[in-house]
């Protein structure tokens, strides 16, 4: 039945216009038709006009995109797709490399290259860059590179790492104190040239500097040490950070306020109950500061070391590395600067697998011990192959040392996976083309540890990574 209002109309052909029909004897607006139909069709009348407003707007604008986006093709996301997820920051990571040293594998590459290569793989799967890991910090390869090694630091190039020429901090030659001056040279790992590491507080286009040696692996991000140091004092993440001493309340124990720094110390390198301990050169995380890397500058040049007992002659020696960065970092956070880093737990972060105890004693002095042979491989953050030698040599753990065993397992799966990514990689860089995976290996050597790089127990039986054939993203 017609609508009341239409009858109030009426088209008449014959006169090729529009009249008005009589009105009815009810008057203009029927009885039955009551005002809240009337409210009603203006509403939906008002809802289709704004609809087809918006869709005319939206449409012109859609056209205005294409023409400043799209020339010669691209895909229309503007309207539908979620914007770009950002990191909150990009975290520096830095190694060093003083010297080429010596091929011990046959027809390899440098030794060092097979660890710059996981650790580099390990690194971006535990950043921002790999979704996967839930990080929120992205991250930038770096090494300092001495000019005796710049000969070989291509192959650092080749896997992603920003080459930094730097010779040393220092000349040796004008430390004031004679006993430094004499023996910093020919002491440590690497003479003064270790002294390089010092540069990562020039890294002044970062918040924040990660160093690590070669011979590290990062297995989970460190997200929550990252958040403590640029969120201040009431950082949430401060709760979560596993401290060597948790409960301590002395200023060299406890966590600063405001976090310039972590590391962790080597008590191995100590008798138990040392009261200076070394800070293990190996991992360090800094915020980049001029004005600090010329005050360890000048605390080097001075030259207060004395043999026995250290760096001020206030007992900050008598150890492995304690004229390099082991020592001075040592004396520079506990006594030049206390209360500004935080001494992180080495059971999880720069994991080494080392007994707690030397003679029934504590290495750390306490009365009771952490054990940190005792952790799950999945709990660690970071580890570091020292004690446990490094994975390339093929060794094979018992599983009596069960963490060193499950600690080089970790590297080698680490491997695989840099393995498969590259020959991802690869295929789409050579579409077309006939792929041989870099991750089809076939070592003989347990394989269900080794997944297959390993032919041979010792320097002639790893299968190594070609860094010649590594594909950037």
């Amino acid at each position: 039945m017609p609508h009341p209002l239409l009858n109030s109309l009426s088209y008449h052909s014959t006169r090729s216009r529009l009249r008005k029909s009589r009105p009815s004897s009810g008057g203009i607006i029927p009885k039955d038709v009551s005002l809240f139909k009337i409210i009603l069709v203006i509403l939906v009348s008002i809802v289709i006009m704004f609809q087809i407003t918006a869709v005319i707007y939206l449409s012109n604008q859609m056209e205005i995109y294409d023409d400043d986006h799209n020339e010669g093709g691209g895909d229309n996301n503007f309207l539908f797709s979620a914007p770009e997820q950002k990191s909150i920051a990009t975290i520096a990571y830095a190694v060093s490399l003083t010297s080429c040293g010596t091929d011990a594998y046959k027809h390899q590459s440098q030794p060092f290259a097979q660890g710059a290569a996981v650790l580099a793989h390990s690194i971006h799967k535990n950043s921002f860059e790999s979704p996967s890991s839930g990080s929120k910090y992205g991250s930038k390869l770096y090494a300092f590179v001495h000019p005796d090694a710049a000969s070989c630091s291509h192959q650092l190039e080749s896997l992603g790492y920003n080459i930094l020429i730097r010779d040393t901090p220092i000349n040796a030659s004008e430390i004031k104190g004679e006993f430094l001056r004499d023996h910093v040279v020919k002491s440590g790992c690497c003479g003064e040239k270790e002294f390089i590491k010092l540069y990562s507080y020039t890294l002044m286009d970062h918040p924040i500097v990660v160093h690590l040696d070669l011979d590290c692996l990062v297995l989970k991000p460190f997200d929550d040490l990252f958040d403590a140091m640029l969120e201040g004092p009431n950082s949430p993440a401060r709760e979560r950070i596993k401290l060597m001493f948790p409960n301590a309340t002395s200023t060299e124990k406890s966590l600063p306020s405001r976090i310039n720094a972590y590391f962790t110390r080597d008590y191995n390198m100590v008798n138990p109950g040392k009261e200076h301990v070394g800070v293990q050169g190996g991992f360090l995380i800094v915020r980049p500061n001029m004005t600090v890397y010329e005050e360890y500058r000048e605390i080097i040049l001075e030259g207060d070391f004395g043999p026995g007992v250290g760096w001020g002659r206030k007992g900050y020696g008598g150890y492995f590395g304690a004229q390099q960065i082991q020592g001075l970092c040592s004396y520079y956070y506990d006594y030049i600067h206390p209360g500004e880093a935080a001494e992180l737990n080495r059971c999880y972060f720069n994991a080494m697998a080392d007994n707690p105890r030397q003679k029934g004693r504590c290495r750390t002095g306490e009365h009771e011990c952490e054990d940190c042979t005792a952790k799950n491989v999945g709990d660690i953050y970071s580890v570091h192959f020292t004690l446990c030698q490094k994975p390339w040599l093929c060794r094979y753990f018992e599983r009596v040392q069960s963490l060193c065993h499950d600690m080089h397992h970790e590297w080698f799966r680490m491997r695989k996976d840099l393995d498969e990514s590259q020959a991802q990689k690869r295929q789409q860089v050579d579409a077309g083309k006939k792929e041989i995976s870099n991750a089809v290996v076939s070592g003989k050597y347990k394989p269900e540890h080794f997944l297959g790089y390993c032919n041979n127990p010792g320097n002639y039986g790893y299968i190594p990574f070609d860094t010649a054939k590594f594909v950037m993203d």
